[in-house]
């Protein structure tokens, strides 16, 4: 069964269903109400009557019948019954069959006077002294057709109500499916490798415009994969051919070289170059599997004061050569973390190697760590020519390199692996200006509850 009529069924069932209810509560009410006026008002004819009699007698209860007779409805009925069962006074055709004699109120056949036939009645039998009996009741034919009526409109209305109900759900289905097509068309023409289609929005704001939203920013961030993808094959193409190059004419000729120890040099540039190779083919490998969140299953527990530590302890050396003062800030009390020691370690380490590379002619890097109730902030800066704020998101990308000529032994990843580190941590890393130089900030949430202690 096609999905426009089953929600249009489904719309008409619901709508049917609802008005039932609303029709059934209708129907009991007026019925009981009915039933209720109905009784009432015999009740009170007979207490009025039988008040009558107690204060005036016989004579006044015959008056009193004569009156009701004469100014009462025609569905009124009343006698006064002897002890021998004939009617004394009234306006019954016939004495009804009420035995066994009881008072109370009861349900009777009875006939009136002028009458062809008997109806059903509601009447009232009051026991009076001598044995006589007051009969007071009403018909109950009118109500009983205005209850028929009630019930013939009730159902009309009920197909009614189903029939709109059906029809609210053809267009309801007719709108469903038309929003639901559109997602569709734009989904096969994205199937078709058209990445440029963006579901449209009817600026409504509702449930299909919402999905329409995350639909076309789904899209926006594949856009820039596969953007990123093709500036990545290109950049890797490009920094890959020349350490291959290299390695392979320093390969060649150590193969030609008679000289052991022009040999040796060779097969030493040989051993660099390869070592290069390896290290972009390393990193870019760690970049996928931190963007891809599978480190995330070696979290633990670390102190990231004491991992500062020891890589400031570790770069200490290399500050010294080139004439930098490296200094570490962070607090007295341990700094915990729940996340991957190794990877943040060598997220911090290229932050560290880039202010050395590039920072060093300011003469001054600090290393400050601060902690808040909701993040960890890892801080690296350096008093080096820095960054142009235009030029920032470009240093992030991968092989996003500043120097047009490419001659740096650097391959332009460092700072894409820390930021993939930082992704992996659900956190970021933030280029600012340290005036002068550059200010790189590694922002970590700390998240107690993300695994046990």
């Amino acid at each position: 069964m096609p999905t426009t009529l089953r929600i249009a069924l489904l719309a008409g069932l619901l709508a049917l269903l609802s008005n039932l209810a609303v029709i059934g509560f209708i129907y009991g009410r007026t019925h009981d109400e009915a039933v209720a006026s109905l009784h009432r008002q015999v009740t009170e004819q007979s207490k009025v009557l039988t008040d009558v009699y107690r204060s005036g007698g016989k004579k006044a209860l015959d008056e009193a019948i004569d009156d009701t007779l004469a100014y009462a409805d025609p569905q009124t009925a009343v006698a006064l019954i002897g002890p021998d069962g004939r009617q004394l006074q009234g306006n019954l055709a016939e004495t009804p069959s009420l035995e066994p004699m009881q008072e109370g109120y009861r349900s009777a056949v009875i006939r009136l006077r002028g009458q062809p036939s008997p109806h059903q009645a509601e009447i009232v039998l009051s026991r009076l002294p001598k044995e006589n009996w007051l009969v007071s009741g009403r018909l109950v034919g009118a109500d009983l057709a205005f209850r028929a009526t009630l019930e013939r409109s009730l159902l009309l209305a009920l197909l009614v109500a189903g029939l709109l109900g059906l029809l609210c759900g053809v267009i309801l289905a007719h709108y469903v499916a038309q929003r639901i097509g559109n997602i569709a068309a734009v989904a096969n023409r994205i199937s078709a490798r058209d990445l440029s289609q963006r579901v449209p929005l009817s600026g409504a704001g509702d449930s299909f415009d919402r999905l329409g939203m995350q639909i076309n920013a789904m899209l926006d961030r594949i856009s820039m994969l596969m953007e990123e993808l093709r500036l990545l094959t290109d950049s890797l193409a490009h920094d890959l051919r020349s350490p291959a190059s290299r390695l392979h004419a320093a390969a060649h000729a150590a193969a030609e070289a008679s000289d052991p120890a022009e040999q040796e040099e060779l097969l030493a540039s040989v051993v660099r170059n390869a070592d290069v190779l390896i290290r972009i083919l390393s990193t870019i490998l760690e970049i996928s599997r931190s963007e891809a969140l599978t480190g995330r299953k070696q979290f633990a527990w670390f102190d990231v004061g004491e991992l500062a530590a020891e890589l400031t302890e570790m770069y200490d050396p290399v500050a010294d050569e080139r004439e930098v003062v490296l200094r570490l800030d962070k607090p007295e009390r341990p700094v915990p973390l729940f996340g991957h020691r190794q990877l943040l370690a060598q997220a911090l380490s290229n932050l560290v190697e880039n202010a050395l590379r590039y920072g060093a002619g300011g003469g001054e890097i600090d290393i400050r760590l601060r902690r808040t109730d909701k993040q960890i902030e890892i801080e690296v800066a350096d008093r080096g020519p820095g960054i142009p704020p235009e030029r920032r998101a470009e240093a992030l990308r991968r092989f996003g390199r500043l120097d047009s000529s490419r001659s740096d032994e650097g391959a332009g990843l460092g700072l894409a692996l820390a930021q993939s580190i930082a992704h992996l941590h659900e956190g970021e890393l933030v280029l600012e200006d340290n005036r002068p130089g550059l200010l790189t900030r590694l922002r970590l949430p700390v998240d107690a509850a993300q695994a046990p202690r």
